[in-house]
């Protein structure tokens, strides 16, 4: 048994976020979601916001 010792393997949860353009579309489709959310006549910026980001936690957990 190896204590302390990393391995190299890459954790392949993680490995879709390094694919080439993935990043790109990540960025893209959080701002999308605000940019619909701010479409909605009685949300406010920063209520858009905090939907935003509980909608984005909701989804990535």
């Amino acid at each position: 048994m190896n204590v302390g010792v990393a391995h190299s393997e890459v954790n392949p949860n993680t490995r879709v976020m390094n694919s080439r353009g993935m990043w790109l579309t990540y960025a893209l489709g959080v701002g999308m979601l605000h940019i619909v959310l701010l479409s909605i006549p009685f949300f406010s910026v920063p209520v858009a916001w905090t939907l935003t980001n509980v909608i984005h936690n909701l989804v990535s957990s």
